[in-house]
């Protein structure tokens, strides 16, 4: 294995699968619902966590891990024989993740070189980065060159997404009282786009007949995604993976892309978007 690894947060929403062929380390997050903590993907799994959340009271409250739980992981892949860790985060506007990160890296110095990167993203984006840096490392590519692809991702990605609801945005503090009270009145769904690390309302569509927020979402997405461009891009859902692919069968007739992934959103992000979550991180590259 390359003596450069690739450490991450839950909130990239990677399936176990992905982790563990690119070796990825992973550092969990923390849900606290009914008065019981659980560790991100660890403790409980995404559809028992969905269950929890369709039947809340409150909403369930999220932390992010302390420097000493990213720090163990650093020396556990130093033990491995990594020389250099790039270590990528959930956006610092939605989580001092980052941070603990950071502090991490000064804990460990002496044993193993860590790289720090804010992705100003988040899950399917968040993966979308960490995943290309892993195959990266994975093809023997130099740090300098993952390095530059990870900043130039950080720069150059995007992320779309549409919601069945604004409740949990808004009583996780992520929206404003106003913003909320239009959508609930006026029966609006908005597009929603994660850029620089804030989450804000790209466009309202009004009304649910005929999956008409749905199709609005796509036909954003067909005219941001250039055809004359190699796209790279990860699909996030919640517990409505049918949504996603209806949406990349109609993308597939305008894209030019070889693979769309699937991400299944974890609890972390679910508890601030709630259920019915689908979107499209991409990023691309000339032929």
């Amino acid at each position: 294995m390359s003596n450069i690894r690739i450490v991450t947060d839950s909130t990239a929403d990677l399936t176990p699968e992905l982790v563990e062929r690119y070796g990825i380390g992973v550092v969990p997050l923390e849900v606290l619902a009914n008065g019981k903590a659980y560790k991100d993907k660890i403790d409980i799994t995404n559809e028992e966590y969905y269950e929890i959340l369709r039947s809340a009271e409150t909403l369930p409250t999220t932390s992010q891990p302390s420097p000493a739980v990213f720090a163990d992981v650093y020396r556990a892949l130093a033990q491995e024989g990594a020389e250099h860790i790039i270590s990528i985060q959930l956006s610092s506007e939605l989580s001092g993740t980052y941070q603990s990160s950071v502090l991490a890296a000064g804990l460990v110095q002496d044993v193993v070189t860590v790289h720090n990167f804010d992705s100003r993203t988040a899950t399917m984006g968040l993966g979308l980065i960490v995943l290309s840096a892993a195959r990266m490392a994975d093809e023997g590519r130099s740090l300098e060159e993952i390095m530059a692809q990870v900043e130039y991702m950080i720069q150059n990605s995007d992320l779309y997404f549409l919601l069945d609801s604004l409740d949990n945005l808004h009583k996780g503090g992520r929206i404003g009282k106003a913003s909320h009270l239009f959508g609930s009145l006026l029966n609006i769904k908005p597009v929603l786009n994660l850029s620089g690390g804030v989450i804000s309302a790209y466009e309202k569509v009004r009304g649910n007949k005929g999956n008409k927020a749905l199709e609005r979402l796509i036909a954003i997405l067909a005219d941001k995604i250039d055809p004359n461009k190699k796209l790279y891009c990860t699909v996030g859902y919640c517990d409505n993976r049918e949504i996603a692919e209806y949406m990349v069968e109609k993308l597939k007739t305008s894209v030019n892309c070889d693979e769309f992934i699937y991400l299944q959103i974890g609890s972390v992000v679910a508890t601030h978007i709630g259920m019915g979550a689908v979107g499209l991180a991409f990023y691309q590259l000339e032929n």
